[in-house]
């Protein structure tokens, strides 16, 4: 549990500077492209996006941390840092960022993980921003959601080959925010002996990408009873951590 929460924490100090410097670069590249910057209103939505795409990256930082180990509470400290960060940051009059962690259920302060023994895990963090930008004669109002989730399916069965020896075939599709997406990693499990085993250490093992957030994972093991229980925990490609168990019966 403690080298989890380590790891929680070292990914949220990686991955919350990463989102800062690529934010700051953004609006350096902006303020040197718009140096005698006008007060006309697309000059302020411009800026506007660039606030929201932070925005986006500050939440998706904060979720690979604490679907990683770290505390829920790194949410909420990570956008405060980015509220006074934009805040200070404007120089042609006021820019005031203020974010509502998601609170309704299944949320609780902006984050939702279920990592389920039904076949589907969902790793989730929602925030509703509204943005106020004025100075120079125009004005931008504007109130956007950010949701964040990464969520994973896994299915299968298995055939006996004899006794106890079964052969397993197991698929799994992940998406981001509802779309296909791709796995950095993933690890697959199965229960036997008291003990979770990973599977890829079993000789015949394959794993098959389909390219569309598809996968396809087969092996073989001795395992006794009628059904096998497996455990998949998967790293999407933002970094964001799920897993979800299933019980697979002869099919």
């Amino acid at each position: 549990m403690r080298a989890s929460s380590r790891r929680g924490q070292v990914l949220t100090v990686a991955a919350f500077a990463i989102s800062i410097l690529l934010l700051s670069a953004n609006v350096y590249i902006y303020r040197n492209s718009r140096i005698d910057a006008s007060p006309a209103y697309s000059t302020l939505i411009d800026y506007a996006q660039h606030i929201r795409l932070g925005s986006i990256h500050a939440v998706t930082a904060s979720l690979v941390n604490v679907s990683n180990g770290g505390a829920s509470s790194n949410l909420g400290d990570n956008i405060d840092r980015w509220e006074a960060f934009t805040r200070g940051d404007y120089r042609f009059g006021i820019c005031d960022l203020n974010a509502t962690l998601g609170s309704q259920v299944p949320y609780s302060d902006g984050i939702w993980l279920d990592w389920g023994v039904s076949g589907g895990g969902v790793s989730s963090a929602y925030i509703d921003f509204t943005l106020e930008i004025s100075g120079r004669g125009a004005e931008v109002d504007w109130a956007f959601p950010v949701n964040r989730t990464t969520e994973m399916r896994v299915s299968g069965s298995y055939t006996v080959i004899v006794g106890d020896q079964k052969a397993v075939t197991v698929t799994m599709s992940m998406l981001n925010e509802g779309s296909p997406a791709l796995a950095q990693s993933s690890t697959l499990e199965y229960w036997d002996t008291g003990l979770w085993n990973d599977a890829s250490l079993e000789g015949d093992y394959t794993a098959m990408d389909y390219g569309n957030g598809t996968y396809r994972f087969t092996f073989s093991a001795e395992v006794p009873g009628n059904q096998i229980n497996i455990r998949m925990r998967v790293n999407d490609v933002r970094g964001v951590f799920v897993e979800a168990q299933e019980t697979l019966v002869e099919g």
